[in-house]
């Protein structure tokens, strides 16, 4: 449990409590969205090509039985694991300030994941959050210079939401 390994880094003096952030791409992008839907302890999120609905990802991603064999069963056999495992019917407890990065050519995690998220959490929920979108880049940032503008826009954010420095926006690709 990534909390648990949070909490171990906190109680050993390693990381300071208030001022967290979580960032993570593919997997890691839907633990990103998993965990700010479950916890305001982290005072920013990046969250990269993250699946938001299982059963929606199950429908449109290329590789469709990965999400069968991570589910152990197709949606409408398991709804309620479906249901559970997506961080989309938990995003009204979000809390986070989130930037959310996506390829726009992206066969694995299709970039609707990504839109979902940012509409929910900006536009109904009021959440600080940003996307931005990598065009041309599939499921990994290939091109240097979008390798380079993901980092850019991860310490500029973490660095006015961790830190409470001034938000100095880096230009979008």
């Amino acid at each position: 449990d990534i909390l648990k390994g949070v909490d171990m880094l906190i109680d050993k003096g390693i990381v300071d409590p208030d001022r967290m952030a979580v960032s993570g791409w593919s997997n890691g992008g839907f633990l990103v969205n998993c965990i700010v839907t479950e916890t305001d302890r982290f005072r920013a999120a990046s969250s990269g090509a993250g699946v938001l609905d299982m059963a929606i990802q199950w429908g449109i991603e290329d590789t469709p039985g990965h999400v069968v064999n991570f589910m152990r069963g197709l949606p409408w056999q398991k709804p309620d694991a479906y249901l559970a495992a997506s961080p989309l019917w938990k995003l009204d407890r979000a809390k986070t300030p989130t930037l959310i990065h996506v390829g726009g050519s992206d066969p694995r995690v299709p970039p609707a994941h990504s839109r979902a998220l940012f509409r929910g959490l900006d536009f109904y929920l009021g959440i600080p959050s940003e996307l931005v979108i990598y065009p041309g880049q599939g499921h990994g940032l290939n091109k240097y210079t979008h390798r380079l503008a993901k980092m850019e826009w991860d310490i500029a954010w973490f660095d006015h939401y961790v830190l409470g420095k001034p938000f100095e926006e880096p230009e979008k690709p």
